[in-house]
């Protein structure tokens, strides 16, 4: 129960944070109204939020680890929307749309949906469905969806299970 409070306490300092951020003031009415923003939509989220066991544990090789998979996901982002503005602007527009059955040995849920958002996130291909150790992800070319079977982000994933 005590952890769950600070889990809790923890999400609303972060969107308190997000609030001030964005809204570049510090003003009190507005700081008051972003406090109580940030606990409302903690509390209304608060089946939504990951535990505290099925997360990563928040260590500096933790973030080094993330730092360097976000980079590689955004590299990987911007060579595939250079790819698909290929697609699109060839005049023979070469699009094979596909869909690829993916099977992943991941065994931790975050792991699992860090991926599909990474697949989503990636232009050309879209996460359907992701269920337990099985993935259909939609590529808009055979190739792009048969390079998806040996992707690098997923190999980082699944070292990262087996250190943390």
């Amino acid at each position: 129960m005590r952890s769950s409070w600070r889990n809790y306490l923890g999400f609303t300092l972060i969107m308190f944070i997000f609030w001030v951020a964005i809204s570049g003031t510090l003003k009190w009415p507005q700081l008051l109204f972003g406090f109580l923003a940030a606990v409302f939509v903690v509390w209304f989220n608060r089946n939504l939020l990951i535990k505290p066991e099925e997360r990563p544990p928040l260590h500096l090789k933790t973030i080094f680890w993330l730092t360097g998979y976000l980079v590689k996901l955004l590299l990987d982002i911007v060579v595939a929307n250079f790819q698909v503005a290929w697609l699109v602007l060839n005049p023979r527009m070469p699009i094979e749309p596909n869909l690829v059955d993916l099977e992943v040995d991941l065994e931790k849920v975050t792991g699992r949906v860090l991926l599909a958002n990474s697949i989503t996130l990636t232009p050309g291909t879209l996460t359907i469905m992701a269920e337990k150790k099985k993935f259909l992800v939609h590529a808009l070319t055979l190739k792009s969806g048969e390079n998806l079977k040996q992707w690098s982000l997923i190999k980082k994933i699944k070292d990262a299970e087996e250190a943390g």
